[in-house]
């Protein structure tokens, strides 16, 4: 970004930060005009203060002009940002933006910025995405459960984002999430997603991965081959999901998954189809959400107008 190199210590400038498709409703209240407003969330991550302030539009739910479109819906104010931590504090509020995306079943993103804030000096970038309200883990419009959750689980997801390719998957779920997708294509997305989880689960643990496969520990790179010396898809699961309290029975979606792999069409019913989807994103949002620490009540993908569920 021209302009602001060369300078010695510039402590005390505010960064001033433009995000697209974040539909979520503000926490704090602020004066507009004569009147007041709920547009703003304060997010406390990474040691700093970032104060997300909605457009009136979200604010007062007038969210029909939004919906499925890209959307520039905030922006994000950050005080006493040196020229040394610009890129540091632009890192953390993208990963802020990627737990509101799977907060939200939808990509929110940063897309330019502006530092020092009123100079003139814009930096921005070509993104692309959507805004939605689909189905979203918990209330995306109570802006104080959103910043309840982010502020758990930001130091958890810091930790884990690159090792468990947490973006990958949040993406994956996203992506399943757009507009008259079809739902082969959604259950393909969301087995995907699982797999990642699955195998970065693996990975992580240290579990042997030779010819294609991850070994068990009776295998020897020397010996005759057996079934049984390779760990598969439901045992990796099952662990996975053991080592957050969770079981979960995936011989209905597994069929599911190696129709759709194997053959790209399912002889399963479309309501059947859309059970065993629904199923797997249920199960892949409780397990992300206890991965990273979260406690407190979260809504069923499968159950969208009923019943919440606490971890």
């Amino acid at each position: 970004m021209s302009g602001t190199a060369g300078t010695a210590d510039q402590s005390g400038r505010e960064l001033r930060v433009f995000v697209a498709n974040c539909l979520m409703g503000g926490d704090e209240i602020t004066r507009n005009g004569n009147n007041w407003i709920r547009d703003r969330v304060v997010f406390n991550c990474g040691d700093r203060r970032f104060l997300f302030r909605q457009k009136p539009e979200i604010v007062n739910n007038q969210l029909l002009q939004l919906k499925d479109r890209f959307a520039e819906t905030t922006e994000v104010v950050v005080t006493d940002v040196a020229v040394s931590d610009l890129q540091d504090v632009l890192a953390v509020i993208d990963r802020i933006c990627w737990l509101l995306s799977f907060v939200g079943t939808c990509r929110v993103i940063r897309f330019g910025y502006e530092y020092p804030n009123g100079s003139g000096l814009v930096s921005q970038q070509s993104v692309s995405g959507i805004g939605r309200l689909s189905r979203p883990v918990l209330d995306i419009r109570d802006g104080k459960r959103v910043k309840s959750l982010v502020e758990q689980t930001y130091d958890k997801y810091t930790q884990l984002a690159q090792v468990r390719k947490l973006p990958i998957v949040i993406d994956y779920l996203a992506q399943a999430e757009v507009p008259s997708q079809v739902i082969e294509v959604k259950a393909v997305l969301a087995f995907v997603a699982l797999e990642c989880l699955k195998h970065t689960f693996a990975v992580e643990k240290g579990i042997r991965y030779e010819k294609g496969a991850f070994r068990k520990p009776t295998w020897v790179p020397s010996g005759k081959n057996k079934k049984s010396d390779t760990y598969t898809f439901k045992e990796l699961v099952g662990m996975m999901l053991g080592s957050v309290n969770m079981s979960h029975n995936l011989d209905a979606s597994y069929r599911l998954r190696n129709e759709l792999i194997h053959s790209g069409f399912s002889s399963e019913s479309f309501n059947r189809r859309r059970e065993l989807y629904e199923d797997v994103y249920d199960l892949i949002r409780e397990y992300m959400l206890r991965l990273l620490g979260y406690r407190g009540r979260f809504a069923l993908y499968s159950n969208p107008m009923g019943d919440t569920a606490e971890i």
